[in-house]
C-alpha cells in the first residue's frame, strides 16, 4: 500500500514539471534557447500611480535622478561630536555629480577610495551641529566636496547632495 501511495506521489510530482517544460536540459525539438521557459521577471514599481500624479515637487528630485554625471556613493557613516566627545554617528548618503567632461565610469570605479576619503574628514573636522545630535548638513556638504576635488581633481565635482541622514545617539 505505502509503495502504490509513493509511486502515485511520484508521478503526479513529476507529471507537473514535466508539463510546464522543467528538467533542464534542452530537449524538446523546437529552437527555443533552452531555460527560458523556467525563468520569471521580477518587476518592482518605485512609485503609486497617486505618487505620479501629484506634483509636489518631487520633479526635480526625479529628474535629479537621471542625470548621467550624478551617482550614489555607499553609505557613509559620519561621527557625531559634542565638546570632543563622541555622541553618536550619523549614517549618511551622499550623491556626486561629476562636472562636464569627467569621466563618471572611473569616478564610480574609484568611489571606494573617495569613500575612505570621507570617513576621514569626518573624524578629522566635526561635521555635526554644536551639540551633538544631529549631522550639520551644510558644513558636512561643504568638507565633503573639498575632499572630493582633492581625491578626484579640482574641476572634477559639479556638486554633492547628502540625500538622506539617520542619526544613532548613544545612551547616556
Amino acid at each position: 500500500m505505502r509503495l502504490l501511495l509513493a509511486l502515485i506521489l511520484c508521478l503526479s510530482v513529476q507529471s507537473g514539471a514535466l508539463a510546464m517544460g522543467g528538467g533542464g536540459g534542452g530537449g524538446g525539438g523546437n529552437n527555443r534557447s533552452s531555460g527560458n521557459e523556467n525563468r520569471f521577471l521580477l518587476v518592482f514599481n518605485r512609485a503609486s500611480d497617486e505618487e505620479e500624479d501629484s506634483d509636489d515637487g518631487h520633479g526635480e528630485e526625479e529628474e535629479a535622478d537621471d542625470d548621467p554625471r550624478a551617482f550614489n556613493l555607499p553609505a557613509l557613516v559620519a561621527p557625531l561630536s559634542s565638546d570632543g566627545h563622541l555622541t553618536g554617528f550619523a549614517y549618511v548618503h551622499v550623491r556626486v555629480r561629476a562636472a562636464d567632461g569627467q569621466n563618471v565610469w572611473s569616478m564610480q570605479e574609484n568611489a571606494h577610495y573617495a569613500l575612505d576619503a570621507l570617513v576621514r574628514a569626518a573624524y578629522r573636522i566635526p561635521v555635526s551641529l554644536p551639540d551633538g545630535r544631529q549631522l550639520d548638513i551644510e558644513r558636512a556638504e561643504t568638507v565633503w566636496a573639498d575632499v572630493l576635488r582633492e581625491q578626484y581633481g579640482a574641476d572634477a565635482i559639479d556638486h554633492i547632495e547628502i540625500r538622506s541622514s539617520d542619526t544613532r545617539l548613544f545612551l547616556r
